[in-house]
């Protein structure tokens, strides 16, 4: 067609990458991209029938639909298994001078709590493992082959990666390891992993940890490989004139994620999320039942050791503290490009009723959001954004105002008919200094500060009647306590902040010291609160009936005022720690009750990406079908004439007819000339 051309770098180039909780449907997706059109269809896209073929929503799903099943606009991802890519990674450097045995790893790594002792089956495991060792030994030996991943250029190299990873051999080889751990112990193959992962990123040697725990200098070796091996699949599709489309199942660092979004415009990240709070459970269980080597009547507390281990990968309590090597995945989901809802056919009504009626017939199953997400890759600006999605992108435009330098929170609050009414964001109250502009060495080097970007207490200026003494310190000062907080790292001739700010938090260092986890001494206003204020203060309608976008959902605090206001539906796109959907959202009368919903669509950047087309639509359909059409200046030039209404006009156009281009030419220039005499 005459536009491919335009399109063939997004058509030939994809990559996806995914992540999420464990049960939210990663893998279900990863399948999912990996099928034909039809299978995809059979799964679970709906008829238009069934979602109200009168309704714009259901013209936006025929014409994605339509689009990817003309030809071959779809086209099928290959799996790169996050799991499948460690065990590469053990067999090449379980060998060497470097190396280490696999009972050396097997033996500290493989147990379900760290003190357990394992040495009464490790022997069995390492049998059956020897065993389908002795039958892959030439597959071993060309893994073993590769040296440096980072480094590996050469063209016959890549195209062994590419023959190795993706030929039946090493699936089966990984399938029959993935099975035989599983049979030992399913947790222990998910905590084996979950250490290997760490220590590779820590590193680089699967067994071997770091004592240095904030070092950086391998934490992009496992993404490395995942790189040759896009690298190796993609000079492997060239050669056969093929588009190279590929999803990587799992990401669950930050780091990764981001080593992937700075190599390719073409990366895309998917965050799946469950759509139910108890369907992540129900989730884990179905999963462990048709697992063949899983006893069935041990899945209820296996079902609970996999969600404290997802409750560990999930926060970033290491991650905040230096440990890059970590899982993160709350930040991965924050900074994802596109949020997909796992939601299946037959969950689809359930979904329905459990959402307010204003919001009914927005959602898709997950196949069809996959649907929408490829044919706007393909074709940027083939439909618009969602309500949602277009509200939900001023709430994260909105939280970059915010001086917070804990987290940053962006909040819209519409009418029912999602008309915009308020924008906030976590931030301190007007005429106050936001955090992230307050340096901490002004108060421990007690500068004078005209502005007052500092509050008395914090200026240790307490008044007379005011007894105040942190808990185990013997100190009643907050900038002693801020200098003992920091470090003394951090004073008059040593600087390790290579010239930023040094922002602090005051909410954060009170808290620590009285052992306390306070919200109340916050300096910020949550964004949620924020937007709400502003109504009051700029006046306006009230928003009963009306929805809350968040970043983050709301905290116990919020859900009470947004409950108080009468808002009906709450979209957030990462959950904020608390009970607040329990407790506050779920009380009362059910009719009063504000329903919480995870946002799906298209954020961030790729808004950008996936909705500004190319050229016009108008343009690009002319230019498909070849429409030749009046010249429009010379129509409005006629037009103009016409309107003169002169003898002289009327028989020129009498004489002349229409107006082209080259006979509008020489009358303007015949003007121009005439005007120029008479001047």
């Amino acid at each position: 067609m005459k536009l491919d051309k335009l399109y063939s770098l997004r058509r030939d180039f994809t990559i996806i990458g995914v992540t999420g909780r464990i049960g939210s449907g990663c893998s279900d997706v990863s399948k999912l991209l990996s099928k034909d059109f039809n299978d995809l269809e059979k799964s679970g896209l709906r008829s238009i029938t069934d979602i109200k073929p009168e309704s714009t929503f259901s013209k936006k799903y025929k014409i994605t639909r339509d689009f990817l099943k003309y030809q071959n606009n779809w086209v099928k991802f290959d799996v790169i298994e996050y799991k499948k890519v460690l065990l590469f990674y053990i067999i090449n450097k379980h060998k060497g001078g470097k190396g280490f045995k696999l009972k050396a790893l097997f033996s500290k790594y493989f147990k379900e709590k760290i003190d357990e002792d394992n040495s009464g089956f490790i022997d069995d495991l390492l049998n059956e493992l020897n065993l389908i060792f002795e039958n892959n030994l030439r597959l071993i030996t060309r893994v073993d082959s590769f040296k440096s991943f980072k480094e590996l250029k050469d063209k016959n190299k890549l195209k062994e990666l590419n023959k190795i990873f993706f030929e039946p051999a090493f699936n089966n080889f990984s399938s029959q390891i993935i099975q035989t751990l599983d049979k030992f112990g399913y947790i222990r193959r998910l905590k084996l992993l979950h250490n290997v992962a760490c220590n590779i990123r820590s590193t680089g040697n699967p067994i071997e940890e770091n004592e240095n725990t904030k070092s950086i200098d391998h934490i992009y070796s496992i993404a490395y490989l995942i790189n040759r091996i896009i690298k190796a699949r993609k000079q492997n599709n060239d050669h056969y004139k093929k588009p190279t489309k590929i999803v990587i199942d799992s990401l669950r660092n930050s780091l990764e994620m981001m080593f992937f979004k700075e190599r390719y415009s073409a990366f895309y990240m998917i965050a799946c999320k469950a759509p139910f709070s108890d369907q992540i459970t129900d989730k884990i269980k179905s999963k462990l039942a048709e697992n063949q080597k899983i006893n069935n009547k041990n899945i209820d507390n296996i079902a609970i050791k996999v969600k404290k281990l997802d409750s560990i990968e999930y926060k970033t309590n290491d991650f905040s503290k230096g440990n890059f090597y970590a899982p993160d995945v709350e930040n991965c989901i924050q900074k994802s490009d596109y949020h997909l809802i796992n939601l299946e056919v037959k969950d689809i009504n359930t979904y329905l009723a459990l959402s307010n009626v204003l919001v009914k017939n927005q959602f898709l199953t997950r196949e069809e959001q996959l649907l929408k997400l490829i044919a706007l890759i393909l074709k940027p600006g083939l439909i618009t954004p969602s309500p949602t999605e277009r509200t939900m992108q001023i709430a994260h435009t909105a939280k970059l105002n915010s001086g917070c330098i804990s987290r940053n929170v962006g909040a819209v609050i519409t009418d029912k008919n999602y008309h915009i009414r308020s924008i906030g964001w976590n931030d301190v109250p007007k005429g106050q200094t936001p955090c992230s502009l307050r340096d901490a060495r002004d108060l421990i080097n007690k500068k004078n500060d005209k502005n007052n970007h500092y509050s008395d207490f914090e200026k240790g200026v307490i008044g007379d009647n005011t007894s105040f003494k942190y808990k185990n310190k013997q100190k009643s000062k907050f900038p002693e306590i801020l200098e003992d907080y920091l470090g003394k790292g951090l004073n008059k001739n040593k600087n390790d902040l290579n010239g930023k700010n040094c922002a602090f938090c005051f909410k954060t260092i009170h808290n620590h010291y009285e052992g306390e986890a306070n919200q109340v001494h916050t300096k910020s206003l949550h964004a949620e609160e924020n937007a709400m204020l502003q109504i009051t203060k700029i006046g306006g309608n009230g928003v009963e009936n009306g929805i809350l976008f968040t970043t983050a959902s709301p905290c116990e605090l919020c859900s009470k005022k947004a409950y108080q206001l009468g808002l009906r539906n709450v979209f957030y796109i990462d959950p904020y720690p608390g009970i607040s959907n329990d407790q506050i959202f779920k009380g009362g009368i059910n009719k009063n009750q504000p329903i919480m919903l995870p946002f799906s669509g298209a954020i961030g950047n790729s808004f950008q990406k996936l909705y500004d087309s190319f050229m016009p639509y108008k343009d690009e359909v002319n230019m498909s079908l070849e429409v030749e059409s009046n010249n429009k200046l010379g129509i409005q030039f006629q037009y103009m004439l016409e309107k003169m209404g002169t003898e002289k006009t009327k028989k020129f156009i009498k004489e002349n007819g229409n107006i082209d281009d080259q006979l509008m030419k020489k009358v303007i220039e015949k003007g121009l000339e005439n005007l120029g005499n008479k001047k």
